[in-house]
C-alpha cells in the first residue's frame, strides 16, 4: 500500500500543481515513510495505523525526520 500511495501522490501533484493541498496517507510506519510522502508531493501526512502499531513514539520520529529535510 505504501508505494501505491506514493505513486498516486506523485500523479496527483503532477496533475494538480502546487495550489491544491494533498494529505499523504497509507503505510506510514516510520519517520522515513512520512518523509517519503512529503517527497512524493504531499503537503501533510496523516498517521493512524502506524500510531496504533508503533505507539506515540512514531509521532516524534516522524517530526524529527521531517524537520531534518
Amino acid at each position: 500500500m505504501r508505494e501505491a500511495s506514493n505513486r498516486v501522490i506523485r500523479q496527483l501533484r503532477a496533475a494538480l500543481g502546487p495550489g491544491f493541498p494533498i494529505v499523504g496517507v497509507g503505510g506510514i510506519l516510520s519517520g522515513e515513510d512520512a518523509l517519503a510522502k512529503i517527497a512524493a508531493g504531499a503537503d501533510v501526512v496523516q498517521v493512524y495505523s502506524g500510531l496504533i502499531y508503533r505507539g506515540p513514539a512514531l509521532i516524534g520520529e516522524a517530526a524529527r525526520a521531517l524537520s531534518g529535510r
